[in-house]
């Protein structure tokens, strides 16, 4: 008698969902190009979500620790998406993406006929084009979603996809996107989500190296480093990337809990200035940051916070 009636009662549409999301996870197997800091965090949360994950990376001693947590280390990137159903690369530049996908043994010669191909790196505009045709004449689906989030937002599920994709691609990575993140922000057709994330992060970098000057200035002159950065960091011209990088620029600690370099930044910042050329824009204010940035990077800073760039301006 317990279940009487059970047959007959409508089962709630959240019940549906659930089912519906556990049944889409036991099913599914991710292959991840890459464990950078970004992509060890995603593949963490991934991993806690229950999907099954293959893991490929140029070093193979960073697939360890994911390993220990259940992922699946591979040999190439090509063995990292075979048989998977979404394959996720976060590379640092147009070169390592171009690499795991075209190159030998790369991740288009072993995928399976309507693989979702998620880009989550931030690469120029012009070769998220020309990469998105190749593996969609392929008879994959491309998605360009570059993130926004440090490690630890993207681990905790609080991740921010930036996303240029037709509709209906789209729709079939929501389950694994809500599941891994926080949003999922459709700007439009393949190449949309990396407009925004070039140009979010010129502003980024506009925002440290204005905040850097700021530090600069008052070292200089004798002020309290740390009522500097207290004074900044609740005002009104404090924004978030200078909350995080400010502490670093008074301490001159640009060695540790690194969540962006200054290399990458300057990176970024060049391929934005990159897509503003092509656009026939001049953007003086990115790029005076943008030199700022590449100059560091010249300078030997480039594989440490973004912090360091300070350690230019002081050179000056």
């Amino acid at each position: 008698m317990a279940n009487c009636g059970i047959a007959n009662r409508k089962i709630p549409r959240k019940l549906h969902n659930i089912e519906y999301r556990i049944n889409h996870i036991m099913t599914q197997t991710i292959g991840f190009l890459g464990t950078g800091r970004m992509a060890s965090a995603m593949i963490i949360r991934s991993l806690k979500q229950g999907y099954a994950v293959q893991v490929w990376n140029r070093s193979t001693a960073k697939t360890e620790p994911l390993v220990a947590l259940g992922a699946k280390a591979c040999a190439t990137p090509a063995d990292a998406v075979r048989n998977a159903d979404i394959v996720i690369s976060f590379m640092a530049d147009d070169s390592g993406a171009e690499a795991v996908w075209l190159g030998v043994d790369g991740a288009l010669s072993a995928m399976k006929p309507e693989t979702l191909a998620i880009e989550c790196s931030t690469l120029s505009h012009g070769f998220v084009l020309e990469l998105s045709a190749k593996i969609t004449a392929a008879g994959s689906a491309y998605i360009d979603a570059p993130v926004t989030g440090v490690p630890a937002d993207i681990q905790a599920g609080n991740t921010v996809f930036l996303i240029g994709a037709d509709n209906a691609v789209l729709d079939r990575a929501r389950p694994f996107m809500n599941a891994v993140g926080k949003q999922i922000v459709h700007f439009g057709p393949i190449g949309s989500g990396t407009v925004y994330k070039l140009m979010h992060n010129l502003l980024g970098a506009v925002h440290i190296a204005a905040a850097a000057e700021l530090v600069a200035v008052a070292q200089k002159a004798g002020l309290d480093g740390d009522l500097v950065a207290e004074t900044f960091a609740n005002g009104a011209n404090a924004s978030m990337s200078g909350k995080i990088t400010v502490p670093g620029m008074v301490s001159g600690n640009h060695h540790e809990g690194i969540h962006f370099t200054t290399g990458l930044r300057a990176k970024d910042a060049s391929y934005a200035m990159q897509l503003a050329t092509d656009m026939g824009m001049s953007l003086p204010v990115g790029r005076a940051a943008s030199d700022v940035f590449v100059k560091a990077t010249s300078d030997g800073f480039g594989d440490l916070a973004q912090s360091a760039v300070i350690e230019t301006l002081k050179t000056n």
